[in-house]
């Protein structure tokens, strides 16, 4: 094997494309009543399983002595590969395939003196697929990944006066990604080419939630919350890949274990307001501005994918309606921009997917008795956009339309 040939391949071996954290910030929304008004929550002050995670400061304004709360959620990814889809057609496919559950909020409050004390356990991120990207008589590439975050903190709120409330919450984060990639050729009858490649991450590092929550009149209040950038802990990953042809027999491979990390989660800053009338009805608005980040994800830079996060906006909005003593109703909308630019096929290095999404999420809370609400329902965020996937021994931009429909219940005691 000539050292050109060589080294061509093992450029090729090293420059993959891959899946980003935090790719589109609200594929997941946090809380119950948080999620049923589409996430539209850093002026609201009731949830307990999302306060922590939206705006720390609201916990001061919780009725009560003690709350706890827990929301799961079961998600099916509808994403494809290299082809237009009729947007109408992917709600038909609902009750088709697997749905995955996640965990998705725990919250428990407690009240000692002047302070609010709370417990968050929140998964904010989560991306996964499995399937092909392109299958015929003389190819066949196979994609497989799983992105996941978990975050587990404390936060703590004190009114400073009547009407105003801060709040801190630190949250440890872990996030672990896997992605593999099979790509088979036939040539000819007599030849074949395989190209086989997994690469790993698993990151920890620790986020700061600062809140601030003002109760301009009875009926009206705003907040502001600053999530800070990431303090990195440690963040360790390993990349193998091969690539056999059988005709002239060769084999080229590379095995990088234990290789260190980069960890970056970009910081966000919220604001809303929100209107509440009694407990009969409540409409709230956010605005979030995310932080522009660019790093390597490795920090051999041989090898290395480079990530860029754009300055973007998100916007949400949600009501809650009570339409009888025991029922409330809860709708909302949002954004889900992609926080990637748009892939270059010109460039050589690792590019991440660019999909920007809308969303909407609808959920009802039934009340027994005083203390204990059940809420079912659910939300869809969806969109198209462009990647840049290895398929047939070469980098191809493809469309990708991805549906992501999740369902949600949770359940919420107070004493």
């Amino acid at each position: 094997m000539s050292l050109k040939y060589f080294g061509g391949w093992l450029f090729f071996l090293l420059a993959q494309p891959a899946i980003a954290a935090f790719s589109n910030y609200n594929s997941i929304l946090i809380g119950d009543q948080a999620a049923g008004m589409g996430g539209a929550y850093t002026a609201m002050a009731e949830d307990a399983s999302a306060l922590a995670y939206y705006n720390p400061a609201g916990l001061a304004f919780l009725q009560g002595h003690s709350f706890s709360a827990a929301v799961g959620i079961y998600k099916k990814f509808d994403t494809t590969f290299g082809k237009e889809e009729d947007f109408t057609k992917a709600p038909l496919r609902i009750n088709q395939g697997f749905f995955r559950a996640i965990p998705s909020s725990t919250g428990s409050i407690i009240r000692r003196g002047d302070f609010i004390w709370a417990l968050s356990i929140v998964v904010p991120d989560f991306d996964s697929y499995k399937g092909d990207l392109r299958a015929s008589t003389e190819n066949t590439t196979t994609l497989s990944y799983v992105d996941e975050s978990l975050w587990v903190g404390g936060a703590v709120s004190r009114k400073i006066s009547d009407e105003e409330s801060l709040g801190l919450t630190m949250y440890y984060t872990a996030r672990s990604f896997t992605r593999s990639l099979s790509d088979r050729s036939f040539p000819t009858a007599s030849e074949a080419v395989l190209f086989n490649s997994e690469k790993t991450l698993v990151e920890n590092a620790l986020v700061a939630i600062l809140g601030y929550h003002l109760k301009l009149t009875d009926k009206w209040s705003f907040g502001a919350s600053l999530r800070t950038p990431n303090l990195t802990v440690k963040g360790s990953g390993s990349y193998f890949a091969s690539r056999v042809d059988t005709n002239p027999y060769t084999v080229t491979s590379v095995n990088l274990p234990d290789q260190k990390t980069n960890v970056h989660i970009p910081g966000k800053f919220a604001v809303g307001v929100a209107y509440k009338e009694a407990e009969d009805f409540a409409v709230s608005a956010d605005a979030s501005l995310y932080q522009a980040v660019e790093y390597n994800d490795f920090d051999d830079v041989t090898f290395a994918t480079h990530w860029t996060h754009r300055q973007i906006w998100n916007v949400s909005i949600g009501a809650e309606k009570r339409v009888l003593p025991w029922l409330r109703i809860r709708a909302g909308a949002f954004t889900n921009f992609s926080s990637h630019p748009d892939p270059n096929p010109a460039l050589t290095t690792g590019q991440t997917d660019k999909i920007d999404q809308l969303g909407f999420s609808a959920n009802f809370a039934f009340t027994s008795g005083d203390k204990i609400d059940y809420t079912f329902g659910g939300y869809y965020t969806g969109g198209r956009g462009k990647s840049i996937q290895q398929i047939n021994q070469t980098a191809e931009e493809v469309v990708v339309t991805q549906h992501v429909f999740t369902m949600l219940v949770g359940t919420a005691f107070s004493f």
